[in-house]
């Protein structure tokens, strides 16, 4: 073992056990194709001509070995593409023999059987292509058989298009690493039924994934593109679903990981809850988002958060002079600055981190200053929880409305060109204190008075992923083994992805006007009660039976609906077909002293909080 792991690990020689094979191939072929040219029996007139040609035969072959550089390929990876290669290589040989041969008995084959040419040709192509095919053979019989020793190993099907699936077929192959028994591949083309790749039987029909996986025994689904849309999960999980069957849900998003052989444990993920969202396709803007930003310097507040950090991420890709970094909380400004610090986007960004308090007028001031100034700040921060800020009223009202104002008022004072704030559909129509916290935070730019600094809100709905986002909550609740609570059966929200929602943010912010509630597309809304039963299923369970679902009633200051616009609003839409305008606005409900507002946010007192709440927003649905 030790010897044969030398000559793997020596290069000079594994060439010259390949040169050494390659020699005696040649000359085993050459005599050989003579025998079987005149049936074993050669007569003795054409043994000068064996022992005259053979070392032309021997130069002609080695060195179409050479140019076509045989030498080189690992015999364990023979491909068919190898195989053509060879067998263009020996073709060429051949003919440089016949040739040679030819001018060597002046010009003519006299006294050479020229039907040895082509027996020759094949004997040597049979012995190199065959010789590579054992080795690789034997490889995978070696790798198959350790992976077969497992006694729980797991079977797999995959659903994808049968190129798909061929090329996935042949890079498992090369994995030194267990993926399972692949014991089905599911695709949607009847013309295939019935047939097999690399002895994998194809059945056809997404819909029918349910009995398969039942009647196969399958623990693992493996979606491939084209069927890593959204619909096929849905399809395929409902059918899953129908015949009480268990199994995990995992994808490879890149097709080019496929074709490329790169397919390993790591680029294998499961299928997420975003996977499953129907989002249309939509064109950005890319040259005027990068015109707002490129070169330009932009604060960030709450950048440690999960909406602020992705609004740096993708701020960064666009080239700004500046970023800078503004979060209350340490350590999530040191994790963001130590992501952006092996970055290569930030090479060219100054990237400024200041921990900082948006209430408070001179942290907001100095980060300013530190960059210089600043040319458009995005105001992230603010408290999201409704539960919570149910029960904190004053420091709900003096962070989100409060830091909002002073935010405003010093991006005016320090000639700050854009103020755009993140605000939430929870701050229509709001039932509860963080949702009306929110509108009156929108009420605080909106009606400011014109100057020099362009203020805008960008109002969208439930982003997946983010804090306190209901599906951290249900993987935590499903990691314990249940139940997972859900409030209402009949409970519906609207939801977007991070990038997603961040990505239309930043094209808002570049097409919006001064004064302008922007409200973002968010397509279709989801139920609450489907989204977790989704969710167990992705997690390999049966909802109901492994993993129980509890209903537990609507908390204090939540809706049962979700709304982007009030009774009072219309929205005209953008350039871009997932941006509208809000066009009319409910400031004139009451008069707007935001001074008196903010005393008494200051004063702490939770039924005045409420009280000015309902004075001051039209349509609001808070319960005393």
């Amino acid at each position: 073992m030790k010897l044969l792991q030398y000559f793997r690990e020596n290069l000079w020689c594994r060439r010259t056990l390949g040169f050494l094979w390659h020699l005696v191939g040649i000359v085993l072929c050459y005599a050989a194709a003579f025998q079987i040219r005149f049936d074993f029996d050669v007569p003795a007139e054409f043994y000068p001509s064996v022992l005259d040609t053979l070392p032309i035969a021997i130069f002609s072959f080695l060195a179409s070995i050479v140019i076509f550089r045989l030498y080189v390929g690992l015999w364990m990876f023979f491909s068919f593409r190898d195989c053509l290669t060879t067998a263009l290589a020996f073709a060429v040989g051949s003919l440089a023999l016949a040739v040679l041969i030819y001018l060597t008995r002046s010009f003519s084959f006299e006294g050479f059987p020229r039907s040895v040419l082509v027996i020759n040709y094949l004997l040597i192509l049979g012995w190199e292509v065959g010789g590579r095919s054992i080795v690789r053979i034997i490889r995978e019989w070696r790798v198959t058989s350790a992976r077969g020793k497992g006694k729980d190993r797991r079977n797999i099907a995959i659903i994808g298009a049968p190129e798909e699936a061929d090329a996935l077929i042949r890079s498992m192959a090369k994995q030194s690493s267990d993926f399972g028994r692949l014991v089905c591949i599911i695709t949607e083309a009847k013309k295939h039924k019935g047939g097999e790749i690399h002895g994998v039987p194809i059945r056809c029909g997404v819909e029918n994934a349910g009995a398969i996986v039942s009647d196969l025994g399958i623990s693992m689904l493996l979606f491939l593109p084209p069927f890593t849309a959204p619909r096929y999960f849905k399809e395929v999980m409902k059918s899953v679903s129908e015949h009480k069957a268990k199994c995990e849900y995992r994808v490879i998003p890149s097709i080019d990981d496929i074709t490329s052989g790169r397919v390993d444990v790591t680029s294998i993920r499961r299928v997420a809850i975003e996977d499953l969202l129907h989002r249309k396709p939509y064109e950005i803007d890319n040259e005027r988002m990068r015109n707002s930003i490129e070169g330009k310097s932009i604060l960030v507040t709450g950048a440690g958060g999960s909406i602020g950090s992705e609004i740096c991420r993708q701020v960064l890709r666009l080239r700004p002079r500046a970023l800078v970094l503004f979060e209350i909380s340490e350590y999530n400004l040191f994790q963001i600055e130590r992501e952006f610090a092996s970055s290569d986007e930030a090479a060219e960004t100054s990237i400024i981190g200041v921990v900082g308090d948006v209430r408070k007028s001179n942290d907001m001031r100095g980060a300013i200053r530190q960059a210089s100034g600043v040319d458009t700040i995005y105001h992230a921060a603010a408290y999201k929880h409704v539960g919570l800020m149910e029960r904190n009223p004053a420091t709900c009202f003096q962070n989100n409305v409060g830091g909002t104002h002073v935010a405003a008022t010093i991006a005016a004072e320090e000639s700050v060109g854009q103020f755009v704030l993140i605000s939430s559909d929870k701050a229509v129509r709001p039932t509860s204190l963080m949702g009306a916290s929110k509108r009156l935070a929108e009420r605080s730019i909106i009606e400011r008075p014109k100057g020099e600094t362009e203020y805008k809100a960008v109002r969208f709905g439930n982003v997946l992923g983010s804090s306190g986002s209901v599906v951290p909550i249900f993987k935590d609740q499903i990691k314990k083994g249940g139940p997972v609570t859900v409030t209402s059966a009949k409970v519906t929200r609207y939801f977007m992805t991070i990038p997603e929602a961040v990505e239309l943010v930043l094209a808002a912010g570049s097409v919006g006007e001064d004064r302008e509630i922007l409200v973002l597309e968010m397509g279709d809304p989801v139920k609450i009660d489907s989204l977790a039963k989704r969710m167990i299923e992705l997690s390999g369970f049966v909802p109901g039976e492994d993993i129980k679902i509890e209903y537990v009633g609507l908390k204090k200051g939540e809706k049962e609906f979700e709304e982007l616009l009030t009774d009072g609003e219309d929205v005209v839409r953008t350039e871009n077909d997932r941006i509208w305008v809000v066009e009319k606005s409910d400031s004139e409900i009451s008069d707007w002293d935001i001074e008196a507002v903010l005393k008494t946010i200051d004063a702490g007192v939770g039924e005045d909080i409420r009280l000015l709440a309902h004075e001051h927003i039209s349509g609001s649905l808070l319960m005393d």
